[in-house]
């Protein structure tokens, strides 16, 4: 494909995009939001899990994401190396007809 045929579609293509962008958008006119979307659910707390639960939308499930990211530089006589380390933690708890239920999983990566 030569730079002329190049240059050509990508007149033709902004010609057919830009035409159906501009005839859209009005000048102070806000986009509207799509109906389909919701509104964002407010986090609820669960006091009863401890702190840094919050309630899981439409079930009875609390979680608590936490986590840390570390960074650091060695110097040595043999030269400078990166360090980096990080670690997730993922805590549901739940009331089930048998009594709680507790999911913990926690990865890591690196040397902290």
């Amino acid at each position: 494909m030569t730079s002329a045929m190049r240059a050509a579609s990508a007149i033709g293509l902004a010609a057919l995009f830009g035409g159906d962008l501009a005839a859209s958008a009005q000048p102070g006119e806000r986009p509207k939001p799509h109906p389909d979307l919701r509104q964002r659910e407010t986090r609820q707390p669960c006091p009863k899990q401890g702190p840094g639960f919050v309630r899981v939308p439409g079930s009875p499930t609390c979680i608590r994401l936490s986590g840390r990211a570390v960074g650091a530089l060695d110097i040595g006589s043999h030269g400078t190396a990166p360090v980096t380390a990080g670690q997730l933690s993922i805590d549901t708890r739940s009331e089930s007809e048998f009594g709680p239920v507790r999911a913990f999983v926690r990865m890591g990566h690196g040397r902290p």
